[in-house]
């Protein structure tokens, strides 16, 4: 019971974090971004073994440089526009490349994973890349003659923790197929269909009651974090698993740690930015 009354709380007071954090200003979402990207970056030093000091710092320094280039990106575009046109720039394809490169690292490429090179790259190609790229998701607008930021970070969210509790609910009421016995035993087909079904729902209500403020189909977004937030999930548990660890972290009390809790949106941001891309290029 006093385990239950510390998870509630602690996953309370995160979803406040994240609400605010992700609503209320783009130096906010800046903000919040770091301090996850950071706390993610900790863990995986941590999980992965990567004990160098000189790599540790040269990828610590590496990540401030990355967000603070977006976040100068994101405040400009903020101040000089209504709506945020930052990810039309194509350089920043090469981030969903590097991504994609490394979750191919991380299944198919893990000699990789035994060098500090290998660990410190994906540091920030798999770890802070995410983070820094979803500053280029939200839009911009008047509201009363003042400057809004728009919800689309909070949505995705909000998608993501939908698809983790329905799959979680359905899995343990009706689970019976294993979905990757080898990754991770707990989760099964039914509970990864249920997930989608219901993230799909919200995205529904979402673009119903939202839609006419937000950028994108908000029905095709939710299939891209239903289909793809639970691979987020087993790239982690297949990190885990290679390096025989159990949890990333415990620094969110009854949740274990951060890159528990954030390796879904780490694996939907990269994929949300292509769609985007893709329909507001061509």
């Amino acid at each position: 019971m006093k385990n239950l009354a510390t998870r509630t709380l602690s996953g309370f007071i995160y979803a406040l974090i994240v609400f605010f954090g992700t609503t209320i200003h783009p130096k906010g979402l800046i903000v919040l971004m770091i301090i996850f990207g950071l706390f993610c970056l900790y863990e995986f030093f941590k999980l992965t073994n990567l004990q160098n000091k000189l790599y540790q710092l040269i990828t610590l320094l590496a990540s401030l440089v990355v967000f603070g280039y977006y976040g100068k990106e994101f405040l400009n575009a903020f101040e000089i526009s209504n709506h945020y046109f930052f990810y039309l720039k194509s350089s920043y394809f090469i981030i969903p490349v590097l991504f994609v490169i490394s979750i191919y690292t991380i299944f198919k490429s893990t000699n990789e994973l035994l060098n500090n090179f290998g660990k410190a790259t994906l540091g920030i190609t798999y770890i802070i890349a995410p983070f820094a790229l979803a500053l280029t998701l939200p839009s911009f607008d008047y509201n009363l003659g003042e400057k809004i930021m728009h919800f689309e970070v909070f949505f995705i969210f909000l998608l993501i923790w939908c698809s983790d509790s329905f799959a979680y609910l359905t899995g343990n009421l009706i689970g019976k197929h294993k979905f990757a016995p080898k990754i991770s035993g707990a989760k099964t087909w039914e509970g990864f269909f249920g997930g989608v079904v219901f993230t799909i729902i919200a995205g529904i209500l979402i673009q119903k009651f939202n839609g006419g403020t937000l950028h994108g189909n908000w029905i095709i977004i939710s299939i891209i974090v239903a289909l793809l937030g639970p691979i987020g999930d087993l790239t982690e548990s297949k990190l885990k698993r290679f390096f025989n660890v159990k949890d990333s972290g415990n620094l969110i009390p009854g949740h274990g740690g951060f890159l528990d809790r954030l390796d879904s949106f780490i694996f939907v941001i990269p994929f949300v930015y292509l769609y985007y891309l893709f329909i507001y290029t061509l």
